[in-house]
């Protein structure tokens, strides 16, 4: 009955994602939208994923007349939008989509930062209207050492004159934006100017691992709304955006700077984030905002030198304070071995050492427990038709001997958390994305496209149960056997 028990439980594991697929299947995204070229870029519509929400009426008639400004650094390669100065396009150079484009980074416009992201309207009386701005520059490039500025101008039908700043550093991916709105109407302004990012990806990904609207509160807080919940808002702010499992995209305010946000989940193809700042002008008068924005990797080094926490957006899972140490060692050892599997090796040998005391101390007591077998079956056979006063006399033994019947097991379970924190490292981990070991194994994130180290792992687990002391009979002896071969079958993906 176990082993039927086991192989019945590995199936449900095994094939309940495929179940899912098949019954469930996801809902297909929003048809990507990339920037054409620039001579043809006034003809294009208004992408799908800005048009639900957040579109002013003069957005197409804007369109027709939009140019693009091009800025390149070592890090990456952004396009903006005369229209509301905000992004068509980001790529990120050190990111390929995939082993095989390994030539082209990752845009993470296509999926988080849509058409439309971090681009500047003004609300009216619930009316929002785009501005059509004029760039300082329409190309800048930046080296590993340098920063520049591009300085977007322009005017709102309402009357005011926006100055929107983005100031760019070669070596990081924040950048640092300023608005400046002035009156230069002859009639008091009351609205105010929103800064919006767009997402077609909202949920959960095929690995279960959250995509869309985050926010992240002065006291620390992370909240991931959903579709359960598709409006949220409110709350003192440190920073709100949108995210996918390896990469975030922020705006960073200042505590009691005074800002509303609001976060949308439309459904699962279409999510957003808000800032909006609130504008009360006389005429002449002028106010000015500050924010910061990120668009880059979560990786865990570079995120938490941002004193931010934007490092929280990282999903460690339940035990990420193992897993959090567990990546500093990793990074810690791949900069001297250069090689992430080779750092993992590491690390295995050095938890293997820590956990030392404890296996020869559970091993001890397995050998004892072993040497005891004959005493314990006489024991049971004596008292075969008295549970309670066998019970009594096997304790009595256990005493006797000094032995703790539970501590062969104490080394496996103090190893569980370490080992589930691991796994979320390996698994959430940017740092390991398309990271090689050697030979065939080329991505430490995906799994062995040969099944080669599950089936060596299948083996070994059996040499060591076979070198292992047992104290179970004979016929639990033969189940356990089939443990190798059940695990074996479980890891071939992973």
């Amino acid at each position: 009955r176990i082993l039927i028990a086991l192989i019945l439980s590995t199936a449900v594991l095994f094939f309940y994602p495929y179940a899912m697929k098949r019954f469930f299947p996801a809902a297909i995204n929003a048809e990507k939208t990339t920037p054409k070229a620039q001579g043809e870029a006034g003809k294009e519509a208004v992408p799908p994923s800005v048009r639900k929400e957040g579109v002013a009426a003069n957005t197409i008639e804007l369109l027709k007349s939009e140019e693009l400004v091009k800025v390149e650094t070592p890090l990456y390669r952004a396009v903006f939008s005369t229209v509301g100065g905000g992004v068509r396009s980001w790529e990120l150079k050190k990111y390929s989509e995939s082993l095989i484009k390994k030539e082209s980074g990752i845009n993470i416009a296509d999926t988080i930062s849509r058409n439309g992201s971090f681009k500047t309207q003004v609300l009216t009386n619930g009316a929002l209207e785009d501005i059509s701005f004029t760039p300082s520059s329409v190309n800048l490039n930046i080296d590993n050492g340098g920063d520049s500025e591009l300085v977007f101008r322009g005017n709102a039908g309402t009357g005011l004159s926006v100055e929107k700043k983005y100031r760019f550093t070669g070596s990081s991916y924040m950048i640092n934006v300023e608005l400046k709105i002035v009156n230069s109407s002859k009639t008091p302004f009351a609205g105010a100017v929103q800064t919006p990012v767009f997402a077609a990806v909202a949920g959960t990904d095929s690995t279960g691992y959250h995509q869309g609207p985050v926010v992240y509160y002065a006291k620390d807080t992370l909240v991931r709304p959903t579709v359960k919940e598709p409006r949220l808002t409110g709350g003192e702010l440190k920073w709100i955006g949108l995210e996918s499992k390896y990469f975030l995209v922020a705006i960073l305010v200042k505590p009691d700077s005074g800002f509303n946000w609001t976060t949308d989940v439309a459904g699962a193809a279409s999510s957003s984030a808000k800032l909006e700042m609130p504008l009360n002008l006389n005429p002449g008068g002028q106010m000015v905002y500050a924010y910061t924005e990120f668009m880059g990797p979560k990786e865990y080094d570079l995120l938490l030198t941002q004193k931010a926490g934007l490092e929280e957006s990282i999903e460690f899972g339940r035990f990420g304070f193992f897993a959090k140490p567990l990546l500093v060692i990793l990074n810690f050892f791949e900069r001297y071995l250069r090689n992430y599997g080779l750092a993992i090796v590491m690390l295995t040998v050095i938890i293997k050492a820590l956990f030392y005391p404890l296996t020869k101390y559970s091993l001890k007591s397995m050998k004892d427990m072993q040497r005891m077998q004959p005493q314990l079956a006489a024991l049971k056979e004596k008292y075969k038709d008295n549970k309670e006063k066998m019970n009594k006399e096997l304790m009595e033994l256990y005493k006797r001997y000094k032995i703790n019947p539970l501590s062969g097991c104490l080394p496996m379970v103090l190893q569980i958390p370490v080992f589930i924190a691991l796994y979320e490292v390996l698994y959430v981990a940017i740092e390991l994305r398309h990271a090689p070991l050697f030979l065939w194994i080329q991505d430490l994130s995906a799994m062995d496209p040969y099944y080669i180290t599950p089936l060596i792992m299948g083996v070994t687990m059996f040499v060591q149960q076979k070198m292992t002391p047992s104290t179970a009979d004979p016929a639990q002896a033969r189940i356990m056997m089939f443990m190798p071969i059940i695990f074996t079958f479980m890891f071939l993906k992973f």
